[in-house]
């Protein structure tokens, strides 16, 4: 019998009805979906210990169904805290890291960085009292949440420390900053979005990432790009192992009307930040636009905007939406667009593939589109080539509907299901 605890953290008691292999703790404190599908996957096949996250929405109730109608915008986003394949007695939530993180993003810069520490350290806390009182054999830990506590915990208790990396590599991001802030000063206070970037703020989390790579027995890495920039930099190739991300191909779909002609609507969905490559697209989008094309940003924007006000109106800024209607809104589109320049793997990149949509992406992007078959694959910040595959699609209707059919069949292969087996491939290869 294993102990574990319901989502409002009481203790009960439960057992691992089809176990064979080794129990696992998975640490994640937001709603970030490979940890959540993560969590699913092992408790479909008994491995799940408990799910160590921050607010978790533990199902309707009374409680819920006030929320729902007095608040309904926030209780549909606090919602998705959710997933019905995880049992509620194997979820331990501390909602504390969400106030906090609340707190952060209203408060002012100094403030927002002292609560920024508090909250991380506070979490890594809490998990290792958990890994004290519960002991499974593996810790899968997603990235910064555990390496400064629970991690050396888990090294004396002999614990096997699994890190599922959601980012890329730090000296790699070190390279990207220096650049941006050097070639686009104008963009460059929104590369995180909100708050200019603070380089001691961001070293001290950059530490955190290394002592993550230090203490883990294992690392699993969303794309091939990320595990060669790793081993580039030092760590053992043989302590790497690519787990891909995935897509829900039954909600997104392609779009069962669409005709492929002159017209073509270009997509970008993410957070409208340089992180996220927003200056090279505009300047791309520039040298390309004609009558009949268009280019959409579905995203929210940061507070100071002057950067993208001379764009303002060459491109249509479509702000936020609801998870409910991102499977629509992206099936509308002709061709996705996404020149990230530091990412783990965008799990949007592989919504849009299910969309069967022509991707343009970079390597950086960690997205699975081969380049030739499901898409194009661009140098990061490297405007003409930008501008050359968006001509290439958009001048072709023919070669977009081809290619999106390859789109749609590549997305198949990167189902959820596919990566709950991955996941645990790895986890009992070193457990």
């Amino acid at each position: 019998m294993l102990p574990s605890t319901t989502h409002q953290g009481r203790h009960t008691t439960g057992s691992l009805s089809s176990s064979c292999g080794p129990s696992v703790t998975i640490a994640c404190p937001d709603a970030r979906p490979p940890a959540y599908q993560a969590a699913a996957g092992l408790a479909g096949t008994g491995l799940l210990h408990e799910f160590v996250t921050g607010f978790y929405h533990g199902g309707q109730g009374a409680i819920g169904a006030i929320g729902e109608r007095v608040a309904p915008r926030i209780y549909a986003k606090l919602s998705r805290r959710h997933q019905p394949e995880i049992p509620p007695d194997r979820v331990r939530a501390f909602p504390a890291f969400d106030v906090a993180l609340a707190v952060e993003n209203r408060t002012s810069s100094s403030t927002r960085h002292r609560v920024a520490r508090w909250r991380t350290r506070r979490f890594d806390r809490d998990l290792t009292r958990s890994l004290r009182r519960h002991s499974p054999e593996v810790l899968l830990a997603f990235s910064d949440v555990a390496s400064e506590f629970a991690m050396p915990y888990c090294r004396d208790a002999g614990i096997t420390t699994v890190l599922s990396m959601v980012h890329g590599d730090v000296h790699e991001e070190v390279e990207v900053l220096d650049r941006e802030q050097e070639r686009s000063p104008d963009f460059f206070p929104i590369y995180l979005g909100d708050g200019p970037v603070n380089r001691t703020e961001l070293g001290w989390l950059h530490d955190r990432r290394l002592r993550d790579l230090e203490l883990s027995d294992l690392i699993l890495v969303p794309s091939e790009h990320i595990a060669a920039t790793l081993h580039r930099h030092g760590t053992d190739r043989a302590r790497i192992v690519v787990v891909p991300y995935a897509a829900d191909t039954r909600r997104f779909v392609p779009k069962p009307s669409k005709r492929h002609d002159d017209t073509c609507y270009f997509l970008f969905a993410g957070g409208i930040t340089q992180r996220k490559g927003i200056k090279y697209l505009l300047e791309a989008w520039r040298l390309v636009r004609r009558p009949g094309w268009r280019l959409g940003l579905l995203g929210g924007l940061p507070r100071d905007t002057s950067a993208l006000e001379p764009y303002r109106d060459d491109v249509e800024f479509l702000g936020r939406v609801g998870h409910s209607e991102m499977p629509t809104r992206m099936a509308d589109a002709d061709v996705f667009v996404f020149p990230s320049l530091f990412e783990g793997s965008a799990v949007v990149t592989y919504e849009a593939l299910a969309c069967g949509l022509p991707s343009i992406v970079t390597a950086e992007s960690g997205a699975v589109a081969r380049d030739g078959l499901d898409g194009l694959i661009v140098p990061s910040a490297d405007v003409e080539s930008l501008a050359a595959s968006m001509e290439q699609l958009g001048n072709d209707p023919g070669l977009r509907e081809a290619v999106s059919l390859s789109a749609r069949a590549r997305a198949e292969q990167f189902d959820w299901p596919r990566y709950h087996a991955a996941l645990i491939t790895a986890i009992a290869r070193v457990a």
